[in-house]
């Protein structure tokens, strides 16, 4: 390991002034909308002329693709079993943005994370530097495995409902993100509002629980309507923002990546280069 971290420190010098920021998707359970969040967010900003990589790691239940109107052929896997680089394994789409998918079950992802070398890592850095954002879509709730991706990020985006059940979720999430000490940008995302006096509710919840756990206030909290249009623009397998563009939804989601591109040009945060946080993502680099 200490030879690992010899390399890295080598490579972190090389390349410390990198800009590309982590924005990690979650959410605390399944159906509250977290890869349509995230794949919307990403054809937003390409549409502001930004280089955006989507790392679908929802191991199993992969739906970027899906929702992409693509064809899984590669996957990150094929790195290892057919011997492809990195860049091989990358899907473009038509949106603009590019698509990296883990292809795996969790047990996989976990002997992928113990194989990854020196050399992946360049690998991939040398893929993320070259974006403006690299959003990961990661499973819903807490899961230890996980812990890289969460440190790593710059900005987390946190996903919910109106609906109890998934604020009580998003409350569990919040209490494990405290245990870890992140010190990404933790933004609400309230999907599936049908009343905005709900919506109020849920967002007076989660800020009151992520200030006491994670000793800060939420930065923003985005409102998404209800709106059949989403269930219409999945089965099509085309993002809402080009399904319907004049969409109240449309709007709402376009607002998400917005004040995240607004926010980079003036955010004070310390920046982390680009390698310290791969390197944290993959396992290699402890704070």
């Amino acid at each position: 390991m200490s030879i690992i971290k010899d390399q890295a420190e080598n490579l972190r010098k090389t390349f410390s002034k990198n800009q590309t920021k982590i924005i990690l998707v979650t959410g605390g359970k399944g159906g509250v909308g977290k890869s349509i969040i995230a794949v919307n967010t990403a054809v937003n900003l390409a549409k502001m002329n930004k280089k955006v990589l989507i790392f679908d790691t929802d191991a199993g239940f992969a739906n970027a693709s899906i929702l992409l109107g693509v064809s899984p052929s590669v996957s990150i896997k094929d790195y290892f079993d057919k011997r492809l680089t990195l860049d091989e394994c990358i899907i473009k789409t038509p949106y603009g943005i590019k698509l990296l998918s883990t292809g795996m079950d969790i047990k996989d992802w976990i002997s992928f994370q113990k194989n990854f070398t020196r050399k992946a890592i360049e690998e991939f850095f040398n893929i993320a530097k070259e974006h403006d954002y690299v959003i990961i879509d990661v499973s819903a709730g807490y899961n230890e495995n996980l812990k890289p991706f969460y440190i790593a990020a710059d900005n987390i985006l946190l996903v919910t409902t109106p609906e109890p059940t998934a604020i009580v979720n998003a409350y569990t999430v919040v209490k494990a993100l405290s245990i870890l000490e992140v010190d990404g940008i933790v933004d609400v995302v309230i999907n599936m509002i049908r009343k905005k006096s709900e919506a109020n509710t849920a967002e007076q919840v989660l800020r009151k629980t992520i200030k006491e756990y994670l000793f800060k206030d939420i930065r923003h909290v985005f409102y998404i309507s209800f709106d059949h249009i989403v269930h219409d623009s999945v089965k099509s397998q085309t993002p809402i923002s080009s399904f319907k563009p004049s969409s109240n939804v449309a709007n709402d989601l376009m607002n998400i990546a917005e004040k995240i591109e607004n926010d980079k040009l003036s955010n004070n945060r310390k920046n982390d280069n680009l390698l310290k946080k791969l390197l944290l993502l993959f396992g290699f680099y402890n704070r």
